[in-house]
C-alpha cells in the first residue's frame, strides 16, 4: 500500500449497502474485460438461507470452467464458519466483505493512481466494517467451496476447489488482521497485513475467473 496512514484515517465510515433476498454487489465491466460473480452462503437470524453475491471486474473472463456441466447458471460459492457474527448482522458482514473485493478489483484495473488509492482506501473501510461485526474473541474461518444454483439453492461439490480455497483462506486471514487493527492503538501494520491478504484473494479470484 502506498499510503498506509490514509487507510487508518479512513476507517471511520462504514459503507451502506442495499440488501435484498439475493444480494448483488455490482461492478461495471472494463472495456475489453469482463465480470466474475461468486456468492457467500448466509443464514440470517430467522434461519433463512440467503446468497450474497459480489460481482468483481476482471481483465479476462473465461472461457469459464462450468460445474456441473448441466448447470449454466451455477456460481462459485464460499461458506465460512461465521458463528462469531450475530445472525442479524451476517448479510451486512458478507456485503461489506464482498464490497471490499469489488473495490480492490476496480483499483487493480484503473490506470489512475489517485483513483486506485482512493478505491483501496474505500476497500479497507469495507473490510474493517466487516471485521467489526465479528464478536469479541471470535473469528471467521473458511469452511468449504462449492457451486450453487442461485435459482434453486442446490449445492454441488467442486472437482477443482484449490484456487477458491486459497482465496477464501486469504479473506479469513485478512479479517483476522483487521480485527487486530480495531483493537490496537497502532492499527497501520495490521491494516497493511490485512490488505496484502485481501489483494492476494483478489489475484487468485482473477486467475480463477480466467479459467
Amino acid at each position: 500500500m502506498k499510503h498506509p496512514v490514509r487507510y487508518a484515517k479512513t476507517l471511520v465510515a462504514a459503507l451502506v449497502l442495499a440488501l435484498s433476498a439475493v444480494f448483488l454487489v455490482q461492478a461495471p465491466a472494463q472495456a475489453g474485460g469482463g465480470t466474475f460473480t461468486y456468492c457467500f452462503w448466509v443464514q440470517d437470524d430467522k434461519g433463512v438461507w440467503q446468497q450474497v453475491c459480489p460481482t468483481i471486474e476482471v481483465p479476462v473472463a473465461g472461457p469459464r470452467y462450468w460445474w456441473p456441466p448441466e448447470c449454466w447458471v451455477c456460481l462459485p460459492l464460499f461458506r465460512f464458519e461465521d458463528h462469531a457474527v450475530n445472525p442479524a448482522d451476517r448479510a451486512d458482514f458478507y456485503g461489506q466483505l464482498g464490497q471490499g473485493q469489488v473495490l480492490l478489483a476496480q483499483a487493480g484495473l484503473t490506470k489512475d493512481e489517485k483513483l486506485a488509492d482512493r478505491l483501496r482506501a474505500e476497500a479497507a473501510d469495507a473490510f474493517y466494517a466487516a471485521a467489526k461485526l465479528i464478536g469479541k474473541g471470535g473469528e471467521v474461518t473458511f469452511k468449504e467451496f462449492a457451486w450453487i444454483d442461485p435459482e434453486s439453492g442446490k449445492l454441488y461439490g467442486s472437482p477443482l476447489p484449490e484456487p477458491p480455497t486459497i482465496a477464501a483462506k486469504a479473506m479469513a486471514e485478512g479479517l483476522r488482521y483487521m480485527q487486530q487493527a480495531a483493537l490496537d492503538p497502532q492499527p497501520v501494520p495490521w491494516i497493511e497485513a490485512a490488505m496484502k491478504e485481501f489483494e492476494h484473494a483478489n489475484t487468485v479470484l482473477t486467475e480463477f475467473a480466467a479459467t
